[in-house]
């Protein structure tokens, strides 16, 4: 079997995914190839580059202008289409294809065409609206019917110029449903709800969790612990409990706002360490929560999670929610908003789900969990669920039943809860 991989980054975020499930196909004896636009270069995996800096970046400028991410970089995408060609694949499998760096309709002609089996991993919403990747925060649902006026037109993709939301959707619609032999995966029933509710619901959708490396999330030792505390100054305020939020790109949607309330209305009990941020968002965080800058190494990651009495997550918006998750493997017990796909990953027996906007809630959440701690025991055993081993061998198994036409719609979706 020869499985082609389309995605917009390598090497981290959902290039992580992909890259993983490419070395799941290599050990099980298959071949995988690996189409990408940024990020590092696949060691293991054979690999393609798709197109170039100069134009990704000329895409974003047009992109900020008229409002047309997908439908651009034309050259790039007959190149990349000449390649998938060559390469003969069995399966196509499709992750994030916005970024700036792919010409959808292009794709998606010769994918009907050439009548490949497509397995396309929704990691946000960006598929079926006519502009943005997430759309909760907003509380839009145009997507159902048909966008217009988007709410969210300066938000990434962003446009500061047209509004072509309604072009775009009507589009995405055309080229999409086109498409005969197409399977959708999704991270969380929620998503998998929202493709259903769109033009996407004449295909068959799974839920297939994105797992994570359990070898890489894990408790660490009390020295690893102190080095991290001694090393961010997580002490610095008389050893209260520290209550973590960790994201790769912080915005009001993310929580950040909501963050900092929290910290006001818990003032001396704990302090609010956000990992992720800016030079610049640091400057304007209380004095008494504490900012972190990105972290690429899984060491200090893993070591700030176990250091952490409560992992929180404020965001509006998720399409899963793999931080919740990693601190779950560290034995950290956890606290989010009961929106979008979070309250997916929380039991009664690892955290709390609280009212969407709600900061005094989650205050009130984290002081329970702070007097009644939950078991790490229990938080383990719900992260196992999510290992990623187990959830490639399960791509492994579509990709099998796609080869011998054998799709059906996935009906009790998700890791259960252990018990």
């Amino acid at each position: 079997m020869r499985v082609a991989h389309i995605n917009v980054v390598s090497g981290l975020s959902t290039g992580r995914i992909a890259a993983g499930i490419c070395e799941s196909l290599q050990d099980a004896g298959h071949a995988a190839l690996l189409c990408y636009a940024r990020g590092e270069i696949p060691e293991a995996i054979p690999s393609y580059r798709i197109g170039s800096r100069l134009d990704t970046l000329a895409h974003a400028a047009l992109s900020r202008a008229f409002d047309c991410a997908g439908f651009l970089s034309n050259r790039a995408t007959k190149t990349l289409v000449h390649q998938l060609s060559l390469y003969k694949p069995d399966v196509v499998h499709l992750h994030n294809l916005h970024g700036y760096y792919l010409n959808l309709p292009v794709l998606m002609e010769y994918l009907g065409e050439a009548d490949i089996p497509v397995v396309w991993t929704l990691h946000d919403c960006w598929l079926f609206t006519g502009h943005c990747a997430h759309y909760a925060m907003a509380r839009c649902e145009r997507f159902r019917a048909g966008c217009h006026h988007c709410p969210n037109k300066r938000e990434y993709p962003a446009s500061w110029g047209l509004d072509r939301s309604k072009q775009n959707w009507l589009k995405k619609r055309e080229i999409l449903t086109a498409l005969d032999n197409l399977t959708l995966v999704a991270p969380s029933e929620w998503l998998a709800g929202e493709a259903q509710k769109s033009f996407l619901n004449k295909f068959p959708v799974r839920v297939l969790p994105s797992g994570i490396d359990l070898n890489a999330f894990r408790p660490v030792g009390e020295g690893d612990v102190q080095a991290v505390i001694d090393r961010y100054g997580l002490r610095r305020h008389g050893g209260k409990p520290i209550i973590l939020s960790a994201a790769s790109a912080w915005r009001a949607a993310k929580g950040i706002n909501d963050l900092m309330k929290l910290q006001d209305i818990l003032g001396g009990e704990a302090v609010v360490v956000a990992v992720g941020l800016t030079p610049r968002q640091m400057e304007y965080l209380p004095p008494e929560m504490i900012g972190v800058p990105m972290i690429y190494g899984q060491d200090t990651l893993r070591a700030l999670y176990t250091a952490a009495d409560i992992c929180i997550s404020l965001s509006y918006e998720e399409s899963q929610g793999l931080t919740l998750i990693e601190a779950l493997a560290c034995g950290t017990q956890v606290v989010c908003y009961d929106q979008t796909a979070l309250p997916e990953i929380v039991t009664e027996d690892t955290g709390l789900a609280v009212p969407a906007g709600s900061v005094q809630a989650a205050a009130d959440a984290c002081r329970e969990l702070l007097e009644n701690p939950k078991d790490p025991a229990a938080c383990l055993a719900r992260a196992r669920a999510y290992d990623c081993d187990a959830q490639f061998a399960q791509y492994l198994q579509l990709y099998d039943e796609l080869m011998g036409r054998e799709v059906q719609v996935h009906g009790g979706l998700g890791p259960q809860a252990p018990q």
